[in-house]
């Protein structure tokens, strides 16, 4: 493999982790504010 096709299968690999790192992050975020919003709503329901 030539060293620029190389540079750019290694940046290619780095933006695909970053995404993936989001998709992670927001998966988490979204289920931690789902159980705040279900504790608000069972303790004002209940």
């Amino acid at each position: 493999m030539s060293q620029k096709r190389q540079q750019k299968h290694e940046a290619h690999e780095r933006r695909e982790e970053q995404k993936a790192d989001r998709v992670v992050k927001g998966i988490f975020i979204g289920l931690i504010v789902l159980a705040v919003i279900a504790m608000i709503v069972y303790s004002v329901w209940a």
